[in-house]
């Protein structure tokens, strides 16, 4: 190959679009983690990113707990079913922008005597481009 023949071809190659050659990154989930103990959830954060999310029960207690997630103003309800002590339980779901949800230990009488939290979303960034 001739140099002005290869000089054309490194030049066609660093025209061509970069995205053709980088695959678009998807969004890892955001991860909440609740450690619950009697009659506590404590959230590792405040606010979470909306979009796809991990949500994990941690059981620090003595007592077996669950865990339910409801958005304010809806019927629905996500739940983490029963956790041994010294366990966790996984929960994937998305989470809407902006909002509220409530989460407790479903166990009677464990949200009456505080296993209750409050967790608000943010609304979602888009991807960070190179």
């Amino acid at each position: 190959m001739s140099r002005p023949v290869a000089l054309a071809a490194v030049l066609l190659a660093l025209s061509a679009p970069v995205a053709a050659a980088a695959p678009a990154r998807e969004r890892a989930p955001a991860r909440l983690l609740v450690t619950g103990r009697e009659y506590s959830l404590t959230l590792s954060r405040a606010k979470l990113r909306a979009g796809d999310a991990i949500v994990q029960l941690h059981n620090f207690g003595e007592d077996p707990h669950d865990l339910h997630l409801q958005r304010a103003g809806s019927d629905r309800a996500f739940e983490i079913g029963e956790v041994l002590p010294g366990e966790t339980g996984t929960l994937e779901m998305r989470m809407r922008r902006r909002s509220t949800y409530r989460l407790w230990c479903s166990i009677d009488p464990h949200a009456a005597l505080g296993m209750e939290a409050t967790l608000r979303t943010k609304a979602k960034r888009p991807p960070r481009r190179r």
